[in-house]
């Protein structure tokens, strides 16, 4: 009893820790990552064209969100300090979304800028944290490790979701035109929407499959489904790139291909989840 109780109250401590965090330190990093690239981008601001302005767009919608759930693991962290059973799964939610999240938020740094991206800091520290909260709960070691896999997937899934939906909205916004003419352009119409679902659906698997409910599974199966119909017909349809290498290093390859390693990955999930081991252990029967 003394050691659930010494977990629940280190629980609590990473909760009300990074709720601050959330909330005072990494909208600074958050900013100085949006900006100084969307400056870059735009010949400081005096063309913002459909790249820097989507990225505005999504940044600034999700900004709020990022607040949001710090405000809420904050709110939370009493109730994980007293043990109540929902506060666990809602934990792990709220820290899922700044892991997925920022890894969109600081990939043109990488890309562009070359440098290390200060958001990426809060997407270290958010899955951490949400790795120690995972491994503190008191489950058995079948349930501790199917859960860190289907949600070690989940999260790649939701993070891809979301570098993707931007480049759709990229890719319509620079010419709508092409995106109802050219069918290359106009898959993009539907694979955005699915990958924007893809990033949804997989927090919400994780919160379901936290609490150790069916619809959870369901859940984490739809995404693994939304993603590889999304993202293979974007991939044989637009013109091959080889977009997970830096310019110039390798041909275009299936290897290469952002969409259909993606789309892999959600095929890989519901094989996974297909497998009586974790279907077994990631959830109690009703």
């Amino acid at each position: 009893m003394t050691e659930k109780k010494n977990n629940w109250t280190i629980m609590a401590v990473i909760a009300i820790l990074m709720g601050l965090f959330i909330v005072f330190i990494a909208p600074g990093l958050f900013d100085t990552t949006m900006d100084q690239l969307i400056l870059k981008q735009s010949k400081q601001a005096t063309n913002l064209s459909a790249g820097p302005l989507s990225r505005l767009y999504v940044g600034s919608l999700y900004s709020g969100i990022e607040m949001l759930a710090g405000l809420a693991l904050i709110a939370i962290s009493a109730a994980l300090y007293t043990r109540k059973k929902w506060a666990w799964p809602m934990a792990m939610f709220l820290l899922s979304i700044p892991a997925m999240v920022n890894g969109y938020i600081g990939l043109g740094w990488l890309e562009n800028l070359k440098k290390f991206p200060p958001s990426y800091i809060t997407f270290f520290l958010s899955f951490v944290a949400f790795l120690i909260m995972l491994f503190l709960k008191e489950n058995d070691k079948k349930t501790k490790n199917a859960m860190f896999w289907v949600f070690t997937l989940l999260g790649m899934l939701g993070s891809q979701g979301f570098m993707l939906f931007p480049h759709a909205l990229r890719v319509i916004l620079k010419d709508p035109a092409s995106a109802l003419l050219d069918p290359a352009a106009a898959v993009l119409r539907r694979t955005g929407p699915l990958m924007f679902l893809v990033f949804i659906f997989a927090g919400l698997a994780i919160w379901k499959l936290a609490q150790r409910k069916e619809s959870g599974w369901y859940m984490a199966i739809l995404t693994g489904l939304m993603m590889a119909i999304g993202a293979f017909p974007a991939h044989y349809l637009r013109p091959p790139t080889a977009s997970l290498v830096p310019k110039g290093t390798l041909d275009p390859s299936l290897f290469t291909s952002t969409y259909w390693m993606a789309g892999a990955q959600g095929i890989v999930l519901v094989i996974l989840l297909l497998i009586p081991f974790f279907k077994e252990n990631l959830y109690d029967k009703e």
